[in-house]
């Protein structure tokens, strides 16, 4: 027995009553801050989430990933964006990505400069505010000074300022956010010029082999540049020839598909193709459905080249590539930058 033993017993053995008196060591509960602080800061109902933000991206049928690559972010970086965690620094892009404004500020205010505006409004020093938010004194002033530091931090100052509004519409027209490119099919009779429907043949002419159909022909932009050692096919609506009624296997389908009928096309070539690559916005090839439906079929995302929009075509903020999807593929999607000019 070690010596604490022997002691402990000597007690028991001498003085019962003590011993009963003695209760199992309980560690003491650790507060959530590392300073003092209010309990309704701690019950800050902004917290658990900024909803505003995902509300908005969800409204314009913007995808966390498609933000997060916009935006030059990870997804679970977006994730915790929504749920009030993170930099303030990111959320600014987040805002501007989705015309979102601090609601504590009329457009175009200093957010910032109207906090500190707000904190001697409301009889704080700097170092009141901070100890009651559970914060450092330069905390507090790196966010009056240029909106720096943690949204958790922030939101419990907005709480303690009596400010409840975080976030808010910006007024008047967009300034130029995100905006999804709608899929109705106006949007379908936009034509590929010849000189990107080129750079994207000529990027994969090296794995073309075999047969290739272009399933929405057009004016023949892809068709007609199609390398001649290919046995080639074609369907147009337009002209009598229904893609979704084509049923012959072939090993490459490369189109700019109509995007209104986007999932459909995708369905059907994969029921008949080998390598599928679209002209297309990546947001709308990486839903919840499409990945689905890649999938139910056995294809995988194998490349995503990444292209400019073309001037003439309508501009909606979100990135154009040409989406190689390929049957039994399992691995890491390959990101490229196509090097030629879109035309």
């Amino acid at each position: 027995m070690s010596g604490l033993g022997k002691r402990l017993g000597g007690l028991k053995a001498t003085c019962p009553a003590a011993m009963g008196r003695l209760r199992p060591f309980n560690r003491p509960k650790m507060s959530v801050f590392f300073c003092k602080s209010d309990l309704k800061i701690a019950r800050n109902p902004y917290m658990s989430a900024l909803p505003l933000i995902a509300q908005t991206r969800r409204s314009r049928g913007i995808t966390q990933a498609y933000l997060a690559l916009e935006i030059g972010v990870s997804i679970p970086t977006v994730r915790a964006l929504e749920l009030g965690e993170g930099n303030l620094r990111t959320m600014g892009r987040v805002l501007k990505a989705l015309d979102l404004g601090w609601g504590w500020a009329r457009q175009g205010g200093d957010a910032a400069a109207l906090l500190k505006v707000r904190r001697r409004k409301k009889g704080f020093s700097q170092a009141a505010l901070a100890e009651r938010v559970g914060c450092s004194r330069p905390t507090v002033i790196a966010l009056e000074r240029d909106l720096s530091g943690s949204i958790s931090i922030l939101l419990s100052v907005l709480t303690a300022l009596g400010l409840r509004d975080p976030l808010r519409k910006l007024d008047g027209p967009r300034s130029g956010g995100l905006v999804p490119a709608p899929n109705v099919p106006t949007r379908d009779l936009v034509m590929t010029p010849a000189p990107l429907a080129a750079a994207v043949i000529a990027h994969f002419s090296g794995r073309l082999e075999g047969s290739i159909l272009d399933p929405a022909r057009g004016q023949g932009a892809f068709f007609d540049q199609f390398p001649a050692h290919l046995d080639a096919h074609w369907c147009e609506l337009a002209d009598g020839r229904d893609f979704l009624e084509w049923s012959a296997p072939v090993d490459w389908i490369i189109t700019n598909p109509p995007w209104s009928r986007l999932r459909d096309f995708t369905r059907h070539a994969m029921a008949v193709a080998e390598n599928i690559v679209w002209l297309a916005p990546i947001v709308n090839m990486t839903t919840k459905a499409r990945l689905r439906d890649l999938d139910e079929f056995g294809f995988g995302v194998a490349e995503l080249l990444l292209i400019d929009t073309p001037k003439s075509w309508p501009q909606s903020g979100f990135q154009l590539a040409a989406v190689h999807l390929k049957k039994r593929h399992h691995g890491d999607w390959r990101v490229l930058r196509l090097a030629s000019p879109a035309g």
